[in-house]
């Protein structure tokens, strides 16, 4: 069991680091290129930091861990809403813009909703993963609509962002780092909770969730810690519309996802709905997300711990 746990936290630690080297390089890369900043952000910046929950969930779901694929994916996103956004606003009240009330809120809770309608059948088939995926591109050309309209100001210094095949060397064995730390933390995760009779539903939904959220943790909270608040919730809105359509898409598309757990449809999924329409009511109030709003966040994401963590309490069904 002691060997199974180190293979999970090498794992862990391994995606959060490769993560954040992929992060590191792309901004370089993307100034290099005279990408929009906006685009960066929202879309290259929440895209990377997704990949391990990408590498986790289609491997479970190659390997016929539906649940686990399923519940990472759906435990990520609430993890990245509730307690990761609940803890940057503790730190410092984010203040919220327009096009992040409109646009990724909205689309964020649209992705979760479809999600749910598609899987009341109990599966997820290669045409829910392809109806899934298509859908991220209207959201992908509104964001691209939107950084034309923006005054790039931005230009690549050798001497401040280093030289762009370094960057690029590093980009690829971030990817490389993820791809490993996310077998040896499924390995290592999925035998060590099987030993302390943890479901797979948990597993997926809890334990690979937050070792998955790392990346986009450390991300808002840097952004945080920096005073660009309003980057700390794009980043968490962005990351899970990419998460929901893209990740989970193309795990559909890899192999269907049979639905074992029924909680997933009558709990997990419905909760997920719920948290972003709760936030979306807080930052649509006052345009800011604050303090006691957040302490009310990370309650609710305690709640979803102890449902799934502790043996034999019912959760409340929707």
């Amino acid at each position: 069991m002691l060997f199974q746990l180190l293979l999970l936290l090498s794992g862990i630690a391994m995606l959060w680091l490769s993560s954040d080297v992929v992060v590191r390089a792309i901004g370089p890369i993307a100034r290099r290129l005279r990408v929009k900043e906006i685009v960066v952000t929202i879309l290259g910046v929440s895209a990377l930091s997704s990949m391990p929950e990408l590498s986790v969930s289609l491997l479970s779901a190659l390997r016929g861990n539906a649940d686990v694929s399923v519940g990472n994916v759906v435990g990520s996103n609430f993890v990245t809403l509730t307690f990761v956004t609940a803890l940057c606003a503790l730190i410092s009240p984010l203040d919220i813009g327009h096009g992040i009330r409109d646009r990724e809120s909205s689309w964020m809770i649209l992705s979760t909703v479809i999600i749910l309608l598609l899987a009341q059948d109990g599966e997820l088939s290669r045409l829910d993963g392809a109806v899934l995926v298509l859908l991220y591109v209207p959201y992908l050309w509104s964001v691209i609509a939107e950084s034309r309209k923006e005054k790039h100001d931005e230009h690549y210094d050798e001497k401040a962002d280093g030289k762009i095949w370094v960057k690029v060397l590093m980009l690829v064995g971030g990817i490389v780092g993820i791809i490993i730390g996310a077998k040896l933390a499924v390995d290592g995760g999925s035998e060590f909770g099987r030993a302390l009779g943890i479901p797979e539903l948990a597993l997926g939904a809890v334990l690979f969730a937050f070792g998955t959220s790392l990346p986009e943790l450390a991300i808002a909270v840097a952004a945080t810690l920096k005073k660009k608040t309003e980057v700390s919730l794009a980043e968490v809105y962005a990351s899970n519309i990419f998460t929901a359509l893209v990740v989970l898409g193309c795990c559909c598309l890899a192999a269907p996802l049979h639905i074992a757990d029924q909680r997933l449809l009558t709990f997990d999924i419905p909760m997920l709905v719920a948290a972003g329409v709760m936030i979306q009511i807080f930052i649509t109030t006052g345009m800011r997300f604050n303090r006691w709003e957040a302490a009310i966040t990370m309650v609710l994401y305690g709640y979803f711990v102890y449902v799934h963590l502790v043996p034999g309490v019912k959760p409340w069904a929707f």
